[in-house]
């Protein structure tokens, strides 16, 4: 009877193979993990750059080559002295403050306090969404001599916050 000649019989083809399996694991790795990324020699692939101090900030992040831009709120911070109607939404809002006879349109977006002057009496104030957005709530509050008074809040779609309250 004639013997099979059976490669894995031989010693350096069943080395050979565990060592492919093992350099093929090792590329994966360095792959997936990120060590091979195009970043310059000695960076370590992530950078961040802060623009302009502006109302709200942008920070520009690169990871692995892809840049992704976060757009964050600056905080507003309300003045110890006088009426403010402060309203916070992160896309644009649009609506009315004051005082009954006085009532002032204002249509922008972020953190923004607005001043009331010479505010006596009732102070209202009605602001809605621009947009469809659940996910964010649109808050309106009224303040005197930097405490709150009176807060609403909405996050339904194209959703309106109205507040009132007397200084």
């Amino acid at each position: 009877m004639r013997r099979r000649n059976d490669p894995f019989e031989k010693p350096w083809v069943i080395i050979t193979a565990v060592v492919g399996i093992i350099a093929v694991i090792v590329i994966a790795l360095i792959f997936f993990m990120g060590v091979g990324s195009s970043a310059p020699a000695g960076s370590s692939g992530q950078t961040t750059q802060t623009t302009s101090p502006s109302p709200s900030a942008q920070q520009t992040v690169v990871v692995g080559g892809v840049p992704l831009v976060i757009i964050t709120q600056a905080p507003v911070t309300v003045p110890e002295e006088g009426v403010y109607v402060m309203v916070s939404y992160i896309g644009g809002f649009d609506g009315t403050y004051g005082m009954e006879g006085n009532m002032m349109t204002m249509q922008n977006s972020g953190n923004r306090a607005f001043i009331v002057e010479n505010a006596t009496g009732t102070v209202s104030a009605t602001f809605h969404k621009e947009d469809d957005s659940t996910k964010h709530e649109i808050v309106v509050d009224i303040y005197k001599d930097g405490k709150s008074l009176k807060e609403a809040r909405n996050s339904s779609s194209y959703g309106e916050a109205s507040v009132t309250a007397t200084v």
